[in-house]
C-alpha cells in the first residue's frame, strides 16, 4: 500500500529533499511550510495521513503549537518532530504536545526511511480503519453503486450489468436467492433503472402476510365484502399502478391466489374481493423466492403455468460467503448508516476485515448489517478492533455439503441448472450446446424450459 505522509517544514530546501526521497520509495507526500497550513490540511483531509513529520522551529506558530492543535482534530494522528536542535527541553515540550518521537534533521536517509516505514507499519496495525476515504474505487464498483447496490465483486458486477440490460424492458422477472442476499434491492434497482422509475414501488412479503388477508391486501376489497370491510380498499396492485410491484417469497403463495395472480399476468386486470367487475392495472411484476419452484411444481404446490409467466427473465443473487470482496464496502456503508442513525462516530479497524471475510454469513448481508450494528453500539471506544469481535465470528467457514434429501435435490438441481446455463452461454447455437452436453436437442429443450433458461439463451 502507498501510505500518505505530510511534511511540515519552513526550510524549503530540506522540505523538497525529503519529499523527493519519500516519493522515490512510493509514498504519497504532501508538503506545507507552516504550522497553520498543516492544521488546515488535516481539517480538510478526506483521507488519513499515516504520519506527519513536523519541524519544531518555524516562523510564526511553532511545531509544538501545531501538534497540539492537530491532536485535538485527530487524537490518534501519528506525528514525529524533527529539528536540528537536540536540546532536551525542546524535546520534552514537543513530546508533551503529542509527538511520538524525535528525529534529527542530520540523520542519514536510511534512518529517515526506516523510521517512516516503522511508523507506517504501526499505522497499518493499529490505526488504519475501514472507511470510505481509504477505499480505492474501481469503475466496476462505481457502476454497481449507480445501479443502486453496494459492493465490488465480479459476481455483483455481473448482476448489476444484467439489471441494467433488463430494467428498460417490461418483462416479468423472477429473482432467485437465499434469504438476506438483497433480492428486494435488486427489484428496486430494476424499478429505478427502468422507465417506471417515476411511478410507485410497492413491496409485499407473501410469507409475512396473514394468509386470510392476503387476497384483500393484494387485490383490494369492496365495502361489505366481509366482516370488518367498512369501506372500499385499494389493494397493492392498484397502489403500484404505473409502477412496480415486488412479490417476495412467491413460493409461499396459496394455489387459489396463484390463479388470481396468473390472471393479472395474462389479462392485466384484477378483481377486488366482493367486486363483480375487474379493474385494469398497468404494473410491472417482479417476484422473488429462495425456494425451488420446479420442485414445488412437481409436488403440486406451485402452478407450472404461473412459473413460466413469472420467469420471463431470471436473475440470481449470490450468497455473501461466495463474494467476500463485497464485505469491505458493505461494512463501510453500514458503519456510516448506523453512526448517522445513532449520532456517534465509530469505525472498525482494518484488521477486522480478515475475520469478517472468513466467516460463513449464513444470514448473508442481513446478518452482516446486524453484526456491524451490534458491535458499533456496544463498542467501548471509537474503534472496534479485531480482538473486540465476537468469538462466533472467528469460526472458519466450513464446506457446506447437502445433508437432507431435500438439500441434495436442491443441490443437484442447482448444479444442473448452472451447467446448462454456462454451456448455453458459451455455445453459438442450441445444437452446439446439445452436442457439448451429449444429449438430444429435444432433451436440451426440456431442460432449458424446466430451468427457465430458454428465454435467456
Amino acid at each position: 500500500m502507498s501510505y500518505r505522509i505530510l511534511l511540515v517544514d519552513d526550510d524549503r530546501e530540506n522540505l523538497m529533499a525529503n519529499e523527493s526521497l519519500l516519493r522515490a520509495k512510493g509514498y504519497q507526500v504532501k508538503t506545507v511550510q507552516s504550522g497553520q497550513e498543516a492544521i488546515d490540511t488535516i481539517k480538510a483531509a478526506k483521507k488519513d495521513y499515516a504520519l506527519i513529520l513536523m519541524d519544531y522551529h518555524m516562523v510564526g506558530m511553532s511545531g509544538a503549537e501545531a501538534v497540539a492543535e492537530i491532536i485535538k482534530i485527530k487524537p490518534n494522528q501519528q506525528m514525529l518532530a524533527y529539528s536540528l536542535d537536540d536540546n532536551r527541553d525542546v524535546m520534552r515540550e514537543t513530546f508533551k504536545a503529542g509527538v511520538l518521537d524525535f528525529l534529527d534533521k542530520n540523520s542519514e536517509n536510511e534512518v529517515l526511511l526506516s523510521t517512516v516505514a516503522a511508523y507506517c507499519e504501526k499505522y497499518e496495525q493499529n490505526f488504519r480503519l475501514l472507511d470510505d476515504d481509504n477505499l480505492t474505487h474501481s469503475e466496476k464498483e462505481d457502476f454497481i453503486k449507480k445501479i443502486g447496490m453496494i459492493g465490488r465483486s465480479e459476481k455483483l458486477y455481473e448482476l448489476a450489468r444484467q439489471v441494467e440490460k433488463i430494467a428498460p424492458s417490461k418483462a416479468t422477472t423472477l429473482i432467485y436467492g437465499e434469504s438476506g442476499t438483497g433480492k428486494e434491492l435488486v427489484a428496486r434497482a430494476l424499478h429505478k433503472c427502468g422507465d417506471r422509475s417515476s411511478g410507485p414501488f410497492i413491496a409485499v412479503n407473501i410469507a409475512a402476510e396473514q394468509a386470510s388477508l392476503l387476497d384483500s391486501s393484494l387485490f383490494g376489497h369492496k365495502k361489505g365484502s366481509f366482516t370488518g370491510a367498512t369501506h372500499d380498499q385499494a389493494g397493492k396492485f392498484q397502489l403500484a399502478n404505473r409502477g412496480t410491484i415486488f412479490l417476495d417469497e412467491i413460493g409461499d403463495m396459496s394455489l387459489d391466489l396463484q390463479v388470481k395472480l396468473l390472471r393479472v399476468l395474462q389479462e392485466r386486470e384484477i378483481t377486488p374481493v366482493g367486486a363483480t367487475r375487474p379493474i385494469s392495472v398497468d404494473v410491472r411484476i417482479v417476484a422473488a423466492t429462495h425456494r425451488d419452484l420446479p420442485k414445488l411444481i412437481a409436488e403440486g404446490k406451485f402452478r407450472e403455468d404461473l412459473y413460466y409467466r413469472l420467469s420471463s427473465v431470471i436473475l440470481e443473487t449470490t450468497p455473501l460467503r461466495a463474494r467476500p470482496d463485497d464485505i469491505e464496502p458493505l461494512v463501510i456503508h453500514f458503519t456510516r448508516e448506523i453512526c448517522k442513525e445513532n449520532g456517534f462516530d465509530r469505525s472498525f479497524h482494518r484488521r477486522c476485515l480478515e475475520v469478517l471475510r472468513e466467516y460463513s454469513w449464513k444470514g448473508n448481508v442481513r446478518e452482516l448489517r446486524s453484526v456491524v450494528e451490534r458491535h458499533l453500539i456496544g463498542a467501548d471506544s471509537e474503534i472496534v478492533r479485531a480482538e473486540d469481535l465476537e468469538a462466533l465470528l472467528y469460526q472458519k467457514r466450513e464446506t457446506e455439503n447437502p445433508r437432507t434429501l431435500e438439500e441434495i435435490d436442491r443441490y443437484l438441481h442447482e448444479q444442473k441448472r448452472r451447467m446448462m446455463a454456462d454451456v448455453l452461454k458459451d455455445s453459438s447455437s442450441k445444437a452446439e450446446a446439445a452436442r457439448r452436453l451429449d444429449i438430444a436437442p429435444n432433451r436440451l429443450h426440456y431442460f432449458a424450459e424446466k430451468y427457465g433458461l430458454d428465454r435467456k439463451s
